[in-house]
């Protein structure tokens, strides 16, 4: 006696299997990808975070800030692979070979339900934290005085304008 699972089911399920192991290994390899850009994109935007710090913002605020452009960066990837999954799946649905089981008459039982709208939802929250925590930490440990004697020695004096009301200053600082 064999299982209905099994025999619905038959030789696709260890294909499901490798499918899902695959897309398992693409999507650690995009959040790789995506944490190393943030990376990279934080190191350039050392001079900013520097200046922020210098001027009272909070370590924080800061990491707040770049969670929060990591999490957005994130949710637009998860909506964009939403978007390619459900194409991918009519594409898929159109080239019916005939032997996929449980699709039902022209792919009728294959929708995207709230289950996996929820787990997108989930995973892209997740990766967007857990990728960005990382950089946001390193972009806030930058030793404040070197980073901003290095963008005095590089672009010599700077000048800043404070507005307060009806009135401006016009301070130049340089830093030695």
């Amino acid at each position: 006696m064999e299982p209905l699972r099994d025999i619905v089911v038959g030789d696709v399920r260890s294909a499901l299997f490798i499918l899902l192991g695959a897309v398992g290994f693409v999507l650690l390899i995009a959040c790789a990808n995506v944490a190393n850009l943030l990376l990279a994109r934080a190191t350039l935007r050392r001079r900013e975070i520097a200046l922020r710090v210098a001027l009272g913002a909070g370590r924080r605020r800061i990491i707040s800030q770049l969670l929060t452009e990591s999490v957005l960066l994130s949710l637009l990837g998860g909506a964009l692979g939403l978007v390619l999954g459900y194409l991918g799946v009519r594409a898929l649905v159109a080239m019916n070979p005939g032997n996929i089981p449980r699709i039902g008459e022209h792919g009728s039982a294959i929708t995207m339900d709230w289950r996996v709208l929820l787990f997108t939802l989930l995973v892209s929250v997740l990766t967007g934290v857990l990728f960005g925590l990382i950089p946001a930490f390193n972009a806030t440990r930058a030793d404040l005085s070197a980073t901003l004697k290095e963008v005095a020695r590089d672009r010599g004096p700077a000048c800043v304008t404070i507005k307060s009301g009806r009135f401006s200053w016009l301070q130049k600082w340089r830093l030695q």
